[in-house]
C-alpha cells in the first residue's frame, strides 16, 4: 500500500507540453497568499544544473539541489518565482523516489502544502490531491499515463486554467484539499 502525503497536491500529465508546470505555478501563485507553500519537481532525466542550484543530497541513483534562482526559467525556477518559500529538484529513476524523498523529509513540513510535479511519484506515494493535466493527443500507449489517469482524484485540460489563472479553486484546510469549479 502507498504510503499517503496529504499535504501533497501532485501535478502529472500525458506528456511533455501540456502544461504541468503553469498548473502547478498558479497552485503555488494562488496558495501562497494564505499558506507557506513548498515546491517539488521531480524528473527521472539527468539534466545540466547551474551553480544557482545547489546539490543539497545525493545516493545511488538520486540527486537532489535546492532551487535558489527565480529567473532561470527552469521549472523548478518557475515554481520558486510563484512563490514558493523552497523548492528542490530532484532527479531520480522511478524506484529511487521514496529513499531521495526521505533524505530532505527534515526539509519538508508535514503540514505546509507542497505542490509536487512529477509523472511518477504516484507509484509510490498517495497525494492528498492528484491532478492529471491532459493534453491535446495523449500518449494511450505511455504506461505512466495509464496508471496516472487511474490513480488521479481529477482530469484537467488546458480549458481548466491559463497562463496565470486557474479556472477552478483549490483549498487546503491543512489536513485536506478541496477543489471546485468556478
Amino acid at each position: 500500500m502507498r504510503e499517503i502525503l496529504n499535504n501533497f497536491v501532485l501535478v502529472s500529465g500525458s506528456g511533455r507540453n501540456v502544461g504541468k508546470t503553469t498548473l502547478a505555478c498558479n497552485i503555488i501563485r494562488n496558495l501562497s497568499h494564505d499558506y507557506t507553500v513548498f515546491g517539488t519537481k521531480i524528473s527521472p532525466h539527468f539534466h545540466k544544473t547551474s551553480e544557482l542550484q545547489k546539490l543539497i543530497g545525493e545516493g545511488e541513483g538520486f540527486k537532489i539541489y535546492q532551487e535558489l534562482n527565480a529567473d532561470s526559467g527552469k521549472d523548478s525556477s518557475r515554481m520558486l518565482e510563484s512563490g514558493a518559500r523552497e523548492v528542490y529538484f530532484i532527479q531520480c529513476g522511478d524506484d529511487r523516489i521514496k529513499i531521495a524523498l526521505e533524505s530532505i523529509s527534515n526539509l519538508l513540513p508535514k503540514d505546509s502544502p507542497i505542490v509536487c510535479e512529477s509523472g511518477s511519484f504516484a507509484k509510490t506515494y498517495k497525494p492528498g490531491l492528484h491532478l492529471l493535466v491532459v493534453g491535446e493527443q495523449p500518449d494511450e500507449t505511455k504506461k505512466s499515463y495509464q496508471q496516472n489517469l487511474a490513480n488521479a482524484d481529477f482530469t484537467i485540460t488546458r480549458s481548466d486554467f491559463s497562463v496565470k489563472e486557474n479556472y477552478f479553486d483549490l483549498k487546503y484546510n491543512g489536513t485536506k484539499w478541496k477543489i471546485n469549479r468556478k
